[in-house]
């Protein structure tokens, strides 16, 4: 007879997640200690992208609270409109975090999300790792793996995409249905369904990436466990989908609805498959994140395709070293076995459908060129694959604290455990976390039901022209003002009037001259004007607002010739009357 629990065991387990959390804690707000003390308006990354997750984090509440459909907008690209769902609306984390933007501003929510990005992908690491491992271990792994180069490149930015709590969570369930077999295919479904569900109202491609990682681990469990045992579990898995439809079909099914078959729907494929790959330098040659970065590896990585954030794969060689040996070493243990052969495959995967090396890009043809084929997996950039390749990267640390640690009697494999442990965290040690001051005029700031400077429901063309992450500013203004108007401009994805994708706004003169004038490429010809004008007449655009942007003054000069009218300054902005 197995004897159960120790009355006390549970309370201690408890006291020690919650000092675990509270670990994680700190430590986020460390890394963004900019964003939480340098100012009361100040936003994590500062991004355009970070602009667009504030302006989503504001229109959830409001339309629900307005009676209005959260999944299909005109308050960007007016009158058309956009289809949020094909824009990772992150519908659940706006409601989430709904008190906080209504006490506090949007701003603030973004802020509190990142933070919380980082310690709960860290804690629910943590929750998967104490299941094989030591608590001590577990603590380092989930440390590495909510706080890896992958994270805390991507949080401050792309708080969506650092939504990362999805690949433990669904590693345990795997974990607990095929490996443990203490979940029930009922328990283990209703999660399962659970976690899909959520996954999809918080960053849909995580679902496309947890498919693809879900299937790796899978295959590797299989080969190992035999083809006896895998016509055992098949049963048992089956009937787990089963159960996970019923909670996934009443949560998601309806945002899917409006998805894929709702108004402005995107056709085809969203690119980046081929840019946003994991370069093979990029796993050891630091970037920019890290304090121990020497300047050849920066210029390294400035050559790299993608951008800096997405450029996150970075492991270091003594990191590197480590897993090779843990997953020698310790071969024969099931755990490092599974997590070494998922990890590689999926480190392959993540390379994108051809080879880079060093910004190099060679015609050697990888596997994800088969996954791009499939329907939906295409729009899937292959680089985020390695958030998976981190979690395996962490079991194996795990492993390797563990046995560290449990060396009692051999004091020179402890410190040679702690010394190569110290020189993982310094290799990976990171800058703190930039934060941008969010300057919004004081006419957008205060803007009020009763003031007729910008009606209420009207349609305004505001300046800076919004179309990309660098003009995103336009959007923080619409949300601080309570998203009391409509633009004819956002950052978006979205369709053109023919049904043609298009990022941003579709292509008009009035789009190309007030770019081109905010590049400092001068005021354009008077010959346009009309073509100016028949644009705010299809727009239906009521007002016209120049804030605060570079080459002001030219932007001022343009509409005033336009409108045929001298601007009135409101609130630190010029605006115009275009009825």
């Amino acid at each position: 007879m197995v004897a159960g629990p120790s009355p006390r065991a549970e309370p201690r387990r408890r006291t020690v997640a919650a000092a675990t959390l509270l670990l994680y804690a700190a430590l986020a707000v460390l890394f963004l200690h900019r964003a939480w003390f340098s100012s009361p308006t100040g936003l994590a990354g500062g991004g355009g992208d970070a602009q667009q997750s504030v302006w989503f984090l504001t229109w959830t509440p409001w339309a629900v609270s307005h009676g209005v459909n959260p999944f299909l907008t005109t308050h960007l690209n007016a009158p058309q409109g956009v289809n949020l769902m094909w824009n990772a609306l992150a519908l659940l984390l706006g409601l989430v975090l709904w008190p906080i933007t209504a006490t506090a501003g949007a701003v603030a929510s973004y802020d509190v999300l990142v933070t919380a990005d980082l310690v709960l992908s860290a804690f629910c690491a943590f929750l998967l790792l104490r299941r094989h491992v030591r608590i001590p271990a577990a603590v380092v792994g989930g440390a590495f793996y909510g706080f890896s180069p992958f994270l805390l490149s991507q949080a401050p930015s792309h708080a969506k995409v650092a939504w990362a709590v999805f690949p433990p969570l669904l590693l345990l369930i795997i974990d607990g249905l095929l490996v443990r077999r203490d979940f029930s295919p009922r328990r283990a479904g209703l999660l399962l369904g659970l976690l899909v569900a959520t996954q999809v109202l918080v960053f849909e491609e995580g679902v496309v990436l947890g498919l693809v990682a879900a299937a790796v681990v899978l295959g590797v469990l299989g080969v190992r466990a035999g083809w006896r045992r895998v016509r055992e579990d098949v049963p048992r898995v089956l009937r787990a989908l089963g159960w996970a439809l019923l909670p996934f079909v009443v949560l998601a099914a309806v945002p899917l609805g409006f998805q894929l078959f709702g108004a402005n729907r995107v056709p085809g494929t969203v690119p980046g498959g081929s840019v946003y790959v994991t370069d093979v330098a990029n796993i050891v040659v630091p970037t920019p994140t890290q304090v121990v970065s020497p300047q050849a590896a920066q210029d390294l990585t400035q050559r790299l395709s993608g951008n800096t954030v997405e450029n996150a794969s970075y492991l270091g060689v003594p990191l590197l070293l480590l897993a090779v040996l843990v997953a020698w070493r310790w071969r024969r243990r099931p755990l490092v076995a599974v997590a070494a052969w998922s990890g590689a495959v999926l480190a392959l995967l993540s390379l994108g459908p051809q080879l880079h090396v060093g910004g190099h890009v060679s015609r050697l043809p990888l596997p994800w060129r088969v996954i791009q084929a499939i329907p939906f997996f295409g729009s899937a950039l292959p680089s985020r694959l390695f958030v998976y390749v981190d979690l395996a990267v962490a079991v194996l640390l795990a492993v390797f604290v563990a046995e560290v640690l449990a060396a009692a009697a051999r004091p020179a494999v402890r410190w040679a455990g702690a010394a190569a442990v110290a020189a993982v965290g310094v290799t990976l040690l990171p800058h703190a976390a930039g934060a941008a001051q969010t300057l919004v005029p004081p006419l957008f700031a205060e803007q009020l039901p009763d003031q007729d400077d910008v009606p209420v429901g009207s349609t305004v063309l505001v300046a800076p022209f919004a179309h990309d992450g660098s003009t995103a500013q336009a959007m923080l203004w619409q949300a601080a003002a309570d998203m009391s108007f409509s633009m004819p401009e956002g950052y978006f994805v979205g369709v053109t009037p023919s049904g043609m994708r298009t990022d941003g706004p579709p292509r008009t003169t009035t789009a190309k001259v007030m770019t081109d004038i905010a590049a400092g490429r001068g005021v354009a010809p008077a010959k346009l004007d009309s073509q100016i004008r028949a644009d705010l007449r299809r727009w239906k655009v009521t007002t016209v607002a120049v804030g605060p942007m570079p080459h002001e003054a030219d932007m001022v000069r343009l509409f005033t010739r336009v409108l045929h009218a001298k601007p009135q300054l409101r609130g630190g902005v010029y605006l115009w009357s275009a009825r």
